[in-house]
């Protein structure tokens, strides 16, 4: 069927116009699953208590390292005590984990380099601890690795005490603010029901990463703007638009 130029500029029109993204880091960016399951299974197991499939741990992860640790414990076994201590042990393990097998999903850092030559902005709000984002962006997305030597996640934010996680909007919007661009062109990426419910709260487009840890129906319940199979295919998408 012919498209006339009046009707593919009526269509372009139609697409939220993306100027921003900020997304979220484990199961968006990086696939992160398999250290994080090994490390927390290590430290059940040294307090005696059952471990779990890897798989299970898609469903865990998402919604705050307390919460990871609130669904992994028995329910007898959940005093603020018991939080604490099974948060410290996981930690000392993670420390000497996190990397080893971790690794940007498949056509991410083709998709950030798309984004660079775009000129969109770039931006992480994660609920992993703030200094441990810090660490996984240095250690997978500055360098040679993006063919880009300055870190384009130059503003993010992981989980910190003082700030609330998502899916409040608080801290979505204080990135929005930094990155100087009004939230309704700004695009959340996330794998989860919470970043979708994040992006809806801050009033931003919202994108479903259906190639992370959660199904697609899921995303679809949360009625997510937007949702992509690949991060490939939301490459495709941001070249259809017109350039910035």
């Amino acid at each position: 069927m012919h498209i006339t130029k009046q009707k593919r500029q009526e269509q372009m029109n139609t697409k939220p116009k993306i100027k921003a993204i900020i997304f979220d880091l484990d199961g968006t960016l990086l696939d992160s699953i398999h250290d994080i399951a090994v490390s927390m299974n290590l430290a059940l197991a040294e307090i005696g208590l059952p471990e779990y499939p890897e798989e299970d741990y898609k469903g865990f992860v998402g919604g705050g390292f307390t919460e990871l640790v609130k669904k992994v414990l028995p329910s007898n076994k959940q005093s603020t005590a018991n939080i604490e201590s099974l948060k410290q042990r996981f930690w000392e393990t993670y420390e000497v984990n996190w990397f080893l097998h971790t690794t940007p999903f498949p056509g991410i850092l083709y998709l950030i380099q798309s984004c660079i030559a775009r000129k969109i902005r770039l931006s992480i709000l994660s609920n992993k601890p703030h200094y441990f984002t810090k660490k996984m962006l240095r250690n997978y997305f500055r360098g040679v690795l993006i063919k880009h030597f300055k870190n384009p996640f130059g503003i993010y934010s992981g989980e910190q005490p003082d700030k609330p996680a998502k899916p409040d909007p608080t801290v979505a919007l204080e990135l929005a603010e930094k990155l100087g661009i009004a939230p309704e062109f700004i695009a959340f990426i996330g794998d989860s029901d919470v970043d979708i419910q994040t992006a809806k709260n801050a009033g931003m487009i919202s994108i479903g990463a259906a190639w992370g840890y959660r199904d697609k129906a899921e995303l679809k319940a949360a009625k997510a703007d937007l949702i992509f199979d690949t991060p490939l295919d939301l490459v495709k998408y941001i070249e259809s638009q017109p350039s910035i």
